[in-house]
């Protein structure tokens, strides 16, 4: 029937109707549009207004992707990705599959959307003149409702609707699915943007009356065949306001070769099982949603923040990766067993970074100051042979936000090396790598986190893109060997630009997935790694340690269980978690900056301090965070333009406008509804530094 269909659509002249289609198939309409959708997916036809015409040999089917800045780009034929301009991005959003051609200039033209697997979007009810208006949360996006839904609404009211495709900018059908709060509710903007990308904090009753059977503490029967560690000396180390505690820490010395590390996880899959409520929306969610100070938990709060964190002074039931660690880093020998911890402080960063780096001891930390030690030495070890391996660093460009008792901003930090910060992600990744060899020499099904090594092509690409700012890179000759891009990561290290050419680099990869296929992980130089260490945020942790119950528990018969089912479901649940992470990152993108222009908003016409991110037709910069576009017209007269370079200066300093240049800009503009801000770019800020007496002739040598 598939081939029939398609020889009537290239009859037709100009396309066919789904009318015409289905007297001439005489199926059903529903079957019809099934296969109409596989088709269209397949890209063997093409939809366009209400006709269908075989699909054009000059198009493309990719699907819309975003880095971690939220820059969108689409994917396609497997391997291969391109940007989409400032003024397409808002007409698609994520994981959108769409039709589209390369034009001359050597960017996508999109032609239509084939396919929008994130239809359930959020949007407000606003009194236009008396007249009711829908308005999406993505831009771009137009709809209708009936006129029977439409009068159940009111002015502020915050909805949730489910969409059906057209054409780009034509308007489509949508129906109503529920109201989710009005405008002047706690929090709502969050919650809107939460919704838009499958997020929420609503649970079913059967799912409550489930949480409301698992034990708010550790009972005698739960220590039978566990190993009690109570005794350590352990403690968490955590954001200041973070409340869902995964992982604890202990180390200590046993020789003045070794030191042996406990990392205790939470045993979150003791209370949450298969086939239950509470696992089936982890299925669903896969992951927490943090944006700003709004969090959109994977399992309930109560089991998230109660009895699977690992609160001081409680008995908590865990995992722990035992590992002996050698002065290499190497580590020697090492056990998973199931056990039971009292953490005995909640650390946060600040304050152990303050004792690392300024030697001031923040009252309580006294009794640690050992433990601590021992963990500092223990993950240089580690990082040490993390680097020989390959490990790829690339330049933190994550920023503190500080927020008042309103939830307004007070403060953004610029990123900062944090000491402690790199004790824990050293140490889980270390008992992620353990477990993930494990469960691999042990021929048993798992989820493995994995990034494909990067095409020398791609990361040329790249190269060549920085070169063009006077950057002189060499041309890597392949991949295989991670000290090329370590070596150009290194010479990189001590430039003002270097979190920005990081993130170009990084950009020039594939993003790191979910997948039951082990290929190593290339950014980490691992060739076994996974997710083991956050069992109470991420689906594929807990899975994991699900996993881990089948070797672990004396009780269980791994030959009675269908390994070959179970890597089935397991690749499933693998894509599932990877889309979620990516909506999850995109959520997060867009809640920072609506929050960020609400506090712009209050300084228009203030000047501020930005970076310049990328030069073309137009100049991007990035402000307080968020990136924002300029062109020749929002210079100042200090700007002169120099046509033998192509690049623009300024008259009073010298200097010319390139990759990582800052510059004081005037704040015209700052939109929280459409979620834009207007600059204009006023001079560039002065510096006597090594990197900017070479930016005026470009003979940057790397």
């Amino acid at each position: 029937m598939e081939e029939k269909i398609i020889e009537i659509i290239k009859n037709g002249i100009s396309g066919i109707n789904i009318k015409k289609l289905q007297k001439k198939t005489n199926l059903e309409l529903y079957e019809l549009q099934d296969i109409l959708s596989k088709l269209k997916l397949e890209g063997k036809i093409l939809q366009l207004g209400n006709k269908y015409i075989p699909f054009p040999d000059d198009l493309n089917i990719g699907t819309v992707i975003a880095s971690t800045t939220g820059k969108k780009y689409i994917s396609y034929n497997q391997n291969k990705s391109i940007s989409i301009p400032p003024d397409l991005s808002d007409e698609v959003i994520l994981h959108d599959v769409v039709s589209f051609k390369i034009n001359s200039m050597n960017k996508p033209e999109i032609i239509s959307i084939i396919d929008r697997p994130l239809g359930k979007i959020a949007c407000e009810v606003i009194n236009y003149n008396g007249k009711k208006k829908i308005v999406p949360y993505h831009s771009g996006i137009q709809f209708i409702l009936s006129k029977e839904e439409m009068e159940t609404l009111n002015d502020g009211d915050i909805i949730l609707v489910d969409t059906n495709l057209v054409d780009i900018g034509d308007y489509s059908k949508a129906k109503l699915i529920k109201k989710i709060g009005r405008r002047d509710d706690p929090l709502i903007d969050d919650i809107i943007i939460a919704t838009s990308y499958g997020f929420d904090n609503e649970y079913t009753e059967e799912y409550l009356e489930e949480v409301k059977k698992i034990p708010t503490s550790v009972q005698e029967s739960d220590l039978v065949d566990r190993v009690d560690f109570r005794y350590q000396n352990c403690f968490t180390i955590d954001g200041i306001y973070t409340k869902d505690m995964d992982d604890g820490v202990y180390g200590e010395i046993l020789n003045d070769d070794i030191i042996r590390v406990y990392v205790h996880i939470a045993d979150v899959s003791h209370y949450i099982k298969p086939n239950s409520k509470i696992f089936e929306r982890a299925c669903n969610k896969t992951t927490s949603l943090y944006m700003n100070n709004s969090v959109f938990p994977m399992l309930h709060s109560t089991i998230s923040n109660g009895i699977c964190s690992l609160n001081p002074n409680e008995d908590r039931l865990a995992k722990t990766v035992i590992m002996d660690i050698d002065k290499s880093g190497r580590i020697i020998q090492f056990n998973i067993v199931k056990s039971v911890i009292n953490s005995k402080m909640k650390m946060n960063y600040d304050d152990c970074d303050n004792i690392l780096l300024n030697g001031e001891i923040p009252s309580g930390y006294e009794p640690f100051l050992q433990e601590l030690a021992v963990l500092k030495e223990v993950t240089d070890r580690l990082e040490s042979k993390y680097i020989k391996k390959g490990k790829l660093t690339f330049a933190n460009t994550e920023q503190k936000v500080i927020y008042d008792e309103n939830n307004n901003i007070e403060e953004i930090k610029e990123p900062e090396y944090s000491p402690s910060a790199k004790i824990i992600e050293n140490l889980m990744i270390a008992a992620n790598e353990t477990v993930a060899s494990w469960l691999y020499n042990m021929e048993i099904p798992a989820i493995y986190r994995i990034l494909e090594q990067p095409s020398k092509e791609t990361i040329n690409e790249a190269i060549d893109m920085l070169n063009k700012y006077g950057y002189n890179i060499r041309h890597i000759t392949n991949t295989d060997d991670h000290r090329a891009i370590q070596k150009i990561l290194e010479h990189i290290r001590n430039y003002d630009a270097y979190p920005l050419i990081s993130q170009i680099l990084i950009m020039s990869m594939k993003r790191a997935r979910y997948s039951t296929e082990n290929i190593g992980h290339y950014a980490l130089g691992s060739e076994a790694y996974l997710h083991f260490t956050s069992p109470i945020r991420r689906l594929p942790d807990l899975l994991v340690h699900t996993i881990c119950d089948l070797l672990l528990d004396k009780n269980k018969d791994i030959t009675k269980y269908n390994l070959n089912e179970l890597e089935t479901k397991l690749e499933n649940l693998a894509i599932r978690s990877s889309e979620m992470e990516r909506r999850a990152d995109m959520a997060e993108i867009d809640a920072k900056r609506r929050l960020i222009i609400e506090t712009l908003s209050t300084m228009i016409g203030c000047k501020i301090e930005a970076i310049v991110c990328e030069i073309n037709k137009l100049i991007r910069i990035k402000l307080m965070g968020i990136d924002t576009n300029a062109n020749g017209s929002n210079l100042s007269n200090n700007f002169m333009f120099d046509t033998k370079r192509k690049q623009y200066y300024d008259i009073n300093c010298g200097e010319y406008l390139t990759l990582g240049t800052k510059v004081i800009v005037q704040l015209l503009d700052a939109n929280s509804t459409n979620r834009s801000i207007k600059v204009s770019i006023l001079s560039i800020v002065e510096t006597n530094s090594k990197e900017h007496s070479k930016k005026k002739v470009l003979k940057q040598n790397i």
